[in-house]
């Protein structure tokens, strides 16, 4: 059965220390089944207005400044906060952490939270992230081999008693790290990427290197297409007995109509895709029984997580949403 997360407003026109902790508890005391941060260093002003990925189009201002809160400390500190509900990261722009400091930052979170813990991993979005590695000086054409080296890296630090790895851009020799990750072997390691279906690419990366996919935007035959190729690629890199998480990333609006979701959320969706139509496509908007029905047909599909990124004018507004959707769609995924 699917299990619902939320997004949390780390970054957008809402984000705010108080905003993100006190969502946090709203969506555990909701029955949520996780909250959601997501990655970047770096955020200039263009991205903060061109990029939402929480609040609404409605909710920027011009003098807001492009406050992005760090994704791994603000989990750490949602850890103690809450008591049950998971911790995800979608996703980590792995090429642009040390990964033995991942490494062990990631392996407190797990414990100080009791084995909560969601680690969604990525190369880094074309475009949008590019100056973010020149700033940090990593080679951006390379960051899908950095990638990959730094998850096989991780994974033996998380782990091995003693590890030792030789990479191309990274290597250690003996290296003690203590505490080990709670969850075992170690926490679930989520694939980023694909917004049309899982690239050949990453399905390398998936069936290779990983526990899951998550990708975003996804259609329901986008996403039954892409589970179906990572079923197919998990038997063939000999992994076809285990059971890959499906993920997905989803904006998120109700309404009391759905003309009226459409009309309420147009502004944000055109800001995120190229037309309200392919917004509309793409998302969950609607009513409580328009936005189920899609549910059904993605859990029929093969999706296992969905991350709802809300959209909201205000953090009442979202914390109201939440309410309503806990109370009108959940139950059906019980």
């Amino acid at each position: 059965m699917v299990k619902f997360g939320v997004r949390l407003p780390n970054s957008g026109p809402l984000a705010a220390a108080d905003s993100i902790l006190k969502s946090a508890e709203v969506a555990e005391k909701l029955g949520y089944d996780s909250v959601w941060v997501h990655d970047h260093i770096t955020w200039g002003t263009e991205q903060h207005r061109g990029h939402l990925s929480s609040g609404s189009a409605e909710a920027l201002k011009s003098a807001q400044l492009p406050n992005f809160y760090e994704c791994l400390t603000t989990l750490a500190t949602i850890a103690g906060r809450t008591n049950s509900v998971k911790l995800g990261v979608a996703v980590v722009i792995l090429p642009l952490r040390n990964p033995v400091v991942f490494a062990k930052q990631t392996s407190v979170i797990d414990v100080l939270s009791g084995g909560r813990l969601l680690v969604g991993v990525a190369p880094g979005a074309p475009k949008i992230t590019e100056k973010e590695f020149d700033t940090i000086g990593v080679d951006y054409h390379k960051r899908g081999k950095i990638t990959d080296d730094y998850i096989q890296a991780v994974r033996k630090l998380w782990t091995e008693p003693l590890p030792t790895y030789e990479g191309k851009f990274i290597s250690f020799k003996e290296v003690q790290m203590f505490p080990k990750p709670i969850q075992k072997p170690h926490p679930p390691i989520l694939i980023g990427g694909g917004e049309r279906g899982l690239s050949d690419v990453a399905m390398k990366r998936v069936v290779g290197l990983g526990n899951g996919w998550i990708p975003a935007y996804l259609t329901e035959a986008e996403l039954e297409q892409g589970a179906k190729q990572l079923r197919e690629g998990a038997k063939k890199a000999g992994r076809g007995g285990e059971k890959f998480i499906v993920g997905l990333e989803m904006f998120t609006g109700l309404g009391p109509s759905d003309d009226a979701a459409r009309n309420t959320f147009s502004a944000t969706l055109t800001k995120n895709f190229v037309s309200v139509e392919e917004g509309l496509k793409r998302s969950l908007v609607g009513t409580s029984k328009t936005i189920t029905r899609r549910m059904e047909a993605y859990a029929n599909a093969g999706l296992d997580y969905v991350e709802l990124k809300f959209m909201y004018s205000t953090i009442p507004e979202f914390h109201e949403e939440m309410e309503t959707f806990a109370k009108d769609v959940l139950p059906s995924f019980k």
